[in-house]
């Protein structure tokens, strides 16, 4: 042993068991000699025990803690090692060198073979000449030959031949020259025959072969077709010299026993260069998985079968394995094959698989067969008959071999097989001719009416009722093996249900493979979870993945129909759930229900409900025989029906409490009977006049809306004016007629809506209600009303509405109504509120009408004409009485001389107070009661045509003291006067340039400077007292006098007096004279102080 070396490791588990019987034998052997030795040295013998023993155990516990080190040590104890080894191997180096010299030396000696000399020089034989020396020696020569001539006998034997022979189909080009035959396979080999005589017997003889690869003029020909890399790994197996001697007697030696021997020669080359394709497509595809194919993806080579097996989407579980189930006492299937073949070569079963193999028949045109694991289904390649061409097309070239080619080749029929399948589990089988990339109707097993378009990589769904915009778009990602779904719409709910259908597609559904024996077609399975375990178990239902392919296609109509809400001015899409669950819940609305608003009070809102899940069962529409179709388990109504029955449209009033909500915030729910679908689109070849777009340029859902959305109106109304009637204790009378009649239009006829004005006939619906109305609601003694009517019309087709029209029905008018006459219909409008139309009838009635399409938010007619009423037509009852009294007594209620005011119109919802100020020309005073923000119960609001200074002065004063004969008498003080003044400063703008220009042309001079309309400020005092103050230097102040006096006199304030009106008191001048005095004399004196 070196003593350099150190020791072989020892176990510590050993060197403590050793320590342990050392101390355990030297204990019991000190307890055994104890007795027996002398007491004074008893203690000795037991401390040098103890002492040993302690001895011992320390250095075991040295030895343990240095034992953590013993990494290091090895390392050591390696080196050591080595460098002895090394050490060794020179020194045993170093002597063989020596050695060798030695024997060299040795060699350079001569070494004489006496014995076989002796032989040479006595036999004269020498038996161990080599026969090598026979063929070194000088031929002999052979006799004159015509080589011409025996070169065209040969070539006419070859020809015979060639005619005597089966020629394979891989030979494209034959040339018989020179006596020798030149086979051409293109793209693959080269080969070169003649024979060995010219016997009708004699043998074919092979002259050479070669392949493309080694082919420089193929090289130069074919090398565009393959990369860079494939080049290098195309040079780097091809086949050398060695080869193709060897290729050579290998098919020289079937030549000489066949009967065919130009096929089995090409038979043997075909296998060659499909060996040689295989071998160049491995190493392509190793290449791939070191780089762009990392994961999921193995080329797997058969060398002993001269197969390659291309497996993908191994990663993921996208697949599943085959499972073999017989019976007790039984074989499987697939044992059954396994039986039968017992030397087939098994499928991959981790995944999918593409094998090439070489085929049957060597003279097959190809370099090799293709075959797919699963194997597509029949239909689909059907319906896409030139899918594996596309995509599989086996190259007849060597230079055209690529491994990425096959890869991405098999992948896409695989994914287009994947849709395919899926394809027949989400859609009801219906025979329908499929063309390539063009929507088609069909549907889901769950019933739901589809539009589908179908690509090898797509699926492609959208409703029927839908835009087919925003399409749910299916597809399989080569580079992970799962489904994809994808959808531009981008609602909140649609990225849910997408992603959630994404999930569930590629959890649970899964590529089930056939037996690895025979490649079975390609089919899916689907996995359910055991809700009682956290087991999985595989079944054919994929109900779970169509109910969240309808629930995508639903949330993306639903998302195209809130867009659509959103965008009009009258609909508002809410999110009541949030609040009202309860109440939603215990009506049996659909969790995904939209909600449309559509009127709003103060304390509750009636909303639309649109529940697209559901199928409608109307049992009041008119009986028809509906066509149904059976398809297996299905009973699906035809597309001919002529009624909408889903979605389902429902009406519901919800109260709004700042609080949650609870079952009992539900005021009303109905349900809205089905529709026509002519009734949806009726009318739509007329205009009517508009210039926007026609509802028949609408999607059907969105024109549906806008159709239920008018009828949701009238029920709306309807429950409203029925609400209306039982807080009142009132009775309800209602008719319903449903019939062609007219649409209303907003003409006026003597101030009052005329009803009857019509349009074209189109398909309508009209309610009636009639009610008494309310004792409690005190309206006397300034209006006695005694019931209400309400008319109801929901107008069917193109320009659906909604338009409701209630009346009040009065015993007597309050008062004389003066109203518009039809010429001045156009002038005078009628008044109109942000919602309401409201009028006034000869009669007394008062007639209120509203649309649904007029403003955002709706409210409860019934309520907006209750609030009118009783805080603006009762006022304006009252004052209309006391204004038919002032100007009864003084004779100019209807009529009126110049310069004094008269009633051109007068009903309870607004007075105009017209007054002939001049020639052509009228002043309005208008009066109607408002809400204002100084009084929230409403105040007269008085506006005037042409403007009226003071008239904010008058408004404070009228509702202050209500009376109609101090207005009437402020205003014919204040108005005639008021107009001259405008007249006098517009007389004076339009006579400034042609006064100065006539002047100078006449050489005199003014006797005052020019007077400056724009420097003049008007500032108004009180209702009477109208302040006048020019360039910040004068002013004057016109104080309205009773008997059509006018004072003018100098202000306060004025800095320069204007010497007229500068003595006290002023200057008092008559009505007739004061529109002279401006011009003449105030206005000139003003500009020249």
């Amino acid at each position: 042993m070196n003593p350099m070396m150190p020791p072989d490791p020892a176990d510590l588990k050993g060197l403590t068991s050793r320590c342990i019987d050392r101390s355990y034998d030297s204990l019991y052997n000190l307890t055994t000699s104890l007795p027996n030795t002398p007491s004074e040295e008893r203690r000795d013998v037991a401390l040098k025990q103890l002492h040993d023993t302690y001895a011992t155990f320390k250095k075991l516990l040295v030895l343990t803690r240095w034992s953590v080190q013993s990494p290091l040590t090895d390392k050591c104890a390696e080196l050591l090692q080595e460098a002895q080894t090394f050490q060794d191997q020179a020194n045993e180096t170093n002597d063989r060198l020596y050695f060798l010299h030695r024997d060299l030396d040795r060699a350079k000696e001569r070494k004489y073979d006496l014995t076989t000399a002796i032989d040479v020089l006595y036999g004269g034989t020498y038996n161990r000449l080599p026969r090598v020396i026979n063929y070194a020696m000088h031929p002999r020569e052979f006799p004159p030959v015509d080589e011409e001539a025996s070169i065209a006998e040969l070539d006419a034997v070859l020809r015979f031949r060639l005619i005597e022979e089966t020629i394979p189909d891989k030979f494209t080009d034959i040339n018989v020259q020179d006596g020798f035959v030149t086979a051409h396979a293109a793209g693959e080999f080269d080969m070169v025959f003649t024979v060995d005589g010219t016997k009708p017997e004699s043998l074919w003889l092979v002259a050479s072969v070669h392949t493309v690869l080694t082919d420089p003029t193929a090289l130069a020909t074919y090398k565009h077709l393959a990369s860079t890399s494939s080049l290098r790994i195309i040079q780097s197996n091809a086949p050398t010299d060695t080869h193709y001697m060897q290729l050579k007697i290998l098919i020289q030696k079937r030549l000489n026993h066949s009967t065919t021997p130009l096929l089995d020669a090409c038979n043997i080359m075909a296998d060659f260069c499909c060996s040689l394709a295989l071998r160049i497509l491995d190493a392509q595809g190793q290449l791939l998985v070191e780089t762009r194919w990392p994961h999921g993806v193995s080329f797997v080579n058969h060398d002993d079968v001269n197969t390659l097996d291309i497996v993908y989407w191994t990663d993921n579980n996208t697949t599943l394995p085959y499972v073999q189930s017989s019976a007790p006492g039984t074989f499987s299937i697939e044992e059954m094959r396994t039986r039968m073949h017992p030397d087939s070569l098994a499928y991959p079963t981790n995944g999918c698989s593409l094998r090439l193999q070489p085929r049957m028949g060597g003279d097959s045109p190809g370099l090799f067969s293709l075959q797919l694991f699963p194997a597509p289904p029949a239909a689909l390649l059907k319906r896409y008959p030139t899918l594996l061409d596309r995509a599989l097309a086996v190259p007849a070239n060597l230079f055209s071999l690529s491994a990425d080619h096959f890869l991405l080749g098999s992948m896409q029929v695989h994914a287009a097989s994947a849709l395919f399948c899926l394809e027949r589990h989400l859609l009801v089988d219906d025979k329908t001719v499929v063309i390539e990339g063009t929507y088609s109707e069909q549907r889901l097993t769950t019933g739901t009416a589809v539009l589908v378009a179908r690509s090898p990589r797509t699926l492609r769904l959208s409703r029927v009722d839908s835009t087919g915009c925003t399409p749910l778009e299916v597809s399989w990602d080569l580079r992970t093996g799962r489904f994809g779904v994808f959808c531009l719409a981008k609602a909140p709910s649609v990225v849910v249900a997408v992603r959630h259908l994404e999930i569930l597609l590629q959890t649970r559904c899964k590529v089930q493979l056939p037996g690895v024996t025979v490649a079975g077609e390609l089919s899916l399975t689907f996995l359910t979870q055991n809700t009682d375990s956290d087991k999985t178990t595989v079944t054919n239902d994929a109900s779970e993945v169509v109910a969240a392919v309808a629930a995508v296609l639903r949330q993306v109509v639903a998302s195209e129909l809130v867009t659509f809400a959103s965008s009009c001015s009258n609909m508002h899409v809410a999110r009541v759930r949030d609040r009202h669950a309860a109440a939603i819940d215990s009506l049996g609305l659909s969790p995904d229900a939209i909600f449309v608003q559509l009127v709003r009070s103060k304390d509750a809102a009636v909303f639309l409900v649109v529940e697209l899940d559901r199928f409608s069962q109307d049992d009041d529409a008119p009986q028809r025989p509906l066509r149904r179709r059976h398809v297996g388990s299905l009973d699906l109504v035809d597309e001919d029906d002529e009624y909408i029955r889903s979605p389902v449209f429902s009406v519901v009033q919800l109260a709004d409490r700042s609080a949650l909500a609870s079952t009992t915030s539900v005021r009303f729910f109905e349900r809205l009977p089905v529709v026509r679908r002519t009734d949806v689109f009726a009318g739509s070849g007329t205009s009517f006049g508009s210039r926007k777009r026609k509802r028949r340029d609408l999607p059907f859902l969105s024109a549906l809306l806008v159709h239920m959305a008018a009828l949701g109106h009238q029920r709306a109304h309807w429950h409203a004016i029925d609400a209306f009637a039982r807080k009142y204790n009132a009775s309800l009378t209602t008719s319903t007629t449903l019939s062609r009649c007219k649409q209303f239009t907003d003409s006026t006829v003597d101030g009052a809506l005329d009803s009857r004005a019509l349009l074209p006939s189109r398909p309508s619906s009209i309610v009636a209600v009639s009610i008494p109305f309310p004792d409690r609601i005190q309206t006397n003694p300034q209006l006695a009303i005694h019931s209400l009517e309400a008319r109801l019309v929901c107008i069917h087709g193109s320009t659906a509405s909604s338009t409701a029209e209630i009346t009040m029905r009065v015993a007597a008018p309050p008062f004389a109504y003066v109203l518009l006459a039809p010429t001045l219909a156009s002038h005078v409008p009628t008044m109109r509120g942000r919602s309401f139309t409201c009028a006034a009838r000869p009669n007394g009635d008062l007639v209120y009408q509203s649309s649904s399409t007029n403003h955002k938010f709706q409210a409860n007619l019934i309520d907006v004409v209750v609030a009118n009423v009783m805080l603006h037509v009762k006022p304006m009852a009252d004052l209309g009485r006391r204004l038919e009294r002032t100007l009864g007594a003084l004779m100019r209620y209807r009529s009126a001389p110049a310069g004094h005011f008269y009633a051109e119109r007068a009903d309870p919802f607004k007075f105009t107070l017209a007054c002939q100020t001049h020639e052509n020309a009228v002043a309005r005073i208008h009066i109607e009661h408002k809400v204002v923000h100084q009084f929230p119960r409403g105040a007269f609001v008085l506006t005037s045509s042409p403007h009226h200074v003071l008239l904010p002065f008058l408004q404070d004063a009228f509702n202050s003291h209500k009376s109609s004969a101090q207005l009437l008498e402020v205003l014919e003080r204040t108005t005639v006067p008021l107009t001259m003044l405008s007249r006098a400063m517009a007389a004076h703008s339009a006579a400034k340039t042609t006064l100065t220009g006539s002047s100078a042309e006449a050489g005199l001079e003014n006797p005052y400077p020019t007077f400056v309309p724009s420097n003049l400020v008007l500032v108004p005092r009180s209702q009477t007292h109208l302040r006048l103050t020019y360039g910040d230097r004068c002013a004057v102040d016109v104080i309205f006098l009773a008997d059509h006096q006018i004072k003018i006199q100098c202000a306060p304030a004025s800095l320069v007096p204007v010497p007229s009106y500068s003595k006290p008191g002023g200057a008092t001048v008559d009505r007739a004279a004061f529109y002279d005095t401006l011009r003449l004399s105030l206005f000139p004196e003003m500009a020249a102080v």
